[in-house]
Formats: C-alpha cells, sequence, structure tokens
C-alpha cells in the first residue's frame, strides 16, 4: 500500500488531476486482471464459479459492489488529506480498520466464519492503533510546507484554515468510515476468492466496480473544475500503481481465509508502516521526516500483531 501511495500519489502530482490519476491506476490494474481472467484457465472457472454462487444465492449480490469501497478510499484520500494532513488520514484509516476487523470477524461476515473477541485481541489491536499514533507524531509535530520540505507547524498551516473543528472532526470521520470499508471489502473479497476458488475472480470485481465509480467522478471532476488538459508522463513506472493494487487486493483475498480480516487488517498496517519508512529511507521525497518515534512506532505494530495472532491461553472470551 505504501508504494502504491507514492506512485499514485506522484502521478496525481504530475497530472494536476488527483482523481484522473487514481481512474488511470485502476485502469491499468483492471486491464491486467482481465487478460488473467480470460487467459488462464483459472480465471475463466472463478468466473464461472462466481456467477454460479451468486445465482444460488452462496453469497449475496451486493458483494458484486466490493470495489466501491477501494475507490472510495482513493477519493477521500484525495480530497481530505490536504486539509487534515497524511498523518490524521493514516491514523484515521487505521482506527477504522481496527474497528471494522473486530467487528466483521465477530459476526463471521468474512470466509474463516466468526472469530470469537478476546481481551488480547482487544489489546494487540489497541496497540497497533497506538504505535501508529506514535510513528506519525512527528507528521502532527510538522508540516509539510508548499515545496514539500518539513518545517514546524504555524498559524497558517492548512489545518488552522479549517472552518472549524466540526469540519475536522467530519474530515476524521471520513476517514475512519474508509478503514471499516476496507475491512469489509477483504471480507467479502475473501468470501468471493472462495467461492470462485481463486482470488483472479474477486479482484477482477473489484477493479471493475472501482473503475466504473472513478470514471463517472473523473468526468464530473473535470466538467466542473477549472483544471488544465490532462497529459500523460513519459515515465512507465507512474503507471505500477494499479499492479501494486493488483497484490494488495489479491492478497488481502487470500489472507482473509486463512487468518482472519482483523489479522490481515493489522498485517497490512504493519506492512504499509514498514513500507513507507523503507521508501522514506531508500527513495526519499522532499518532505520525508523520520525520527526515532517513527521507528518505534513502526516496530511497536509487529508487537501488536504477535499479541494478536498467538494462540494465548485462558483468553477471556466475549
Amino acid at each position: 500500500m505504501a508504494v502504491q501511495s507514492r506512485l499514485n500519489g506522484e502521478l496525481g502530482a504530475r497530472t494536476g488531476d488527483a482523481a484522473a490519476a487514481s481512474l488511470v491506476s485502476f485502469g491499468t490494474g483492471l486491464v491486467i486482471v482481465v487478460l488473467l481472467a480470460v487467459l488462464l484457465p483459472a480465471g475463466r472457472r472463478g468466473t464461472r464459479n462466481l456467477i454460479t454462487a451468486v445465482r444460488d444465492r452462496e453469497i449475496p449480490w451486493w458483494f458484486l459492489i466490493s470495489g466501491m469501497f477501494g475507490a472510495y478510499l482513493v477519493l477521500i484520500q484525495t480530497f481530505t488529506t490536504p486539509l487534515v494532513g497524511v498523518a490524521v488520514f493514516i491514523l484515521g484509516v487505521v482506527v477504522g480498520q481496527a474497528i471494522g476487523g473486530l467487528a466483521v470477524d465477530r459476526v463471521g461476515l468474512s470466509p474463516g466464519g466468526v472469530k470469537t473477541l478476546t481481551g488480547w485481541r482487544f489489546a494487540g489491536t489497541a496497540l497497533v492503533v497506538l504505535a501508529v499514533l506514535l510513528a506519525q507524531a512527528p507528521r502532527f509535530l510538522h508540516e509539510v510546507a508548499p515545496d514539500g520540505s518539513a518545517q514546524a507547524p504555524s498559524t497558517t498551516s492548512h489545518q488552522a484554515d479549517l472552518a472549524g473543528v466540526g469540519t475536522f472532526v467530519l474530515m476524521a470521520v471520513l476517514q475512519v468510515t474508509v478503514g471499516v470499508g476496507v475491512a469489509v471489502q477483504t471480507a467479502m473479497n475473501g468470501r468471493m476468492a472462495q467461492q470462485a476458488r481463486t482470488p483472479i475472480t474477486s479482484t477482477l470485481v473489484n477493479f471493475t466496480g472501482g473503475a466504473i465509480l472513478l470514471v463517472v467522478v473523473t468526468v464530473v471532476h473535470r466538467g466542473t473544475a477549472d483544471l488544465p488538459p490532462w497529459h500523460f508522463p513519459t515515465q512507465w513506472w507512474l503507471y505500477m500503481g494499479g499492479v501494486v493494487g493488483l497484490v494488495f487486493v489479491a492478497a488481502g483475498a487470500v489472507l482473509a481465509r486463512v487468518i482472519g480480516v482483523l489479522r490481515t487488517s493489522l498485517s497490512m498496517t504493519a506492512g504499509m508502516l514498514t513500507g513507507a519508512l523503507l521508501l522514506d529511507v531508500l527513495v526519499p521525497t522532499a518532505g520525508a521526516l523520520i525520527t526515532p518515534l517513527t521507528v518505534v512506532g513502526t516496530a511497536l505494530t509487529f508487537v501488536g500483531l504477535l499479541i494478536v495472532t498467538l494462540p494465548w491461553r485462558l483468553r477471556r472470551r466475549i
């Protein structure tokens, strides 16, 4: 996810249209997964299996709109991050994933069935959220200047320019709903992959639904906003966000069946922070900000994941 965010963000910055850049990213992934679904025998069988499962009501038809959650994430990220900052966005999504993961596992929406809630699962999840807050603390204390360099907050920061606390809270709540949506989407993907017997089909459904929504948003955005003509950068690697997204969605569908949605969500959180840290070290941007808190917080996410994962005895069950 960290690599995908970096690629999509750079593509959006160079084109001047974040919505269209997201559509291009989704479109690239969609073309690839369509080819896989058509050319590979497993892909063709998976499509038939999923159609049969929906027709026989083995899974609800509304699972087919799971891709909308991915597009919703991209849209909320695009329109709220400039207002409240990257740190708040990441924290909001992680909180939402934690809440959604606990709820989805408890009601049994994922293919792994009902997962008993325990004190250890709550404690590990809370530690991961705290670790993310710790890792993102330097970003709360430093904002990114227009030229991309890190600087101390000032009274002219975009956070200070918000209309009020109510607007800030609204943005944060929207970001939490993104995290909940990601958890629900992961569960739905796992169920579809289970019925189709391949993650190719669930990934195809995701990218199709997301691309459709982004087409509508991009057309409306370009028709109502004063935007410059869209141009295609020549760097091929800027278009690889969709490829990374394919791996992300397919891996989530497989992992949800094996370890449940909560563990999958927390694993992705740990991976996202680790990937972001490595990118800032190996391929730093002008606004890269790494402190001991960043490293400690990232490491603590794995401790929280370990607490949730280990088969503790004498658990208090709910």
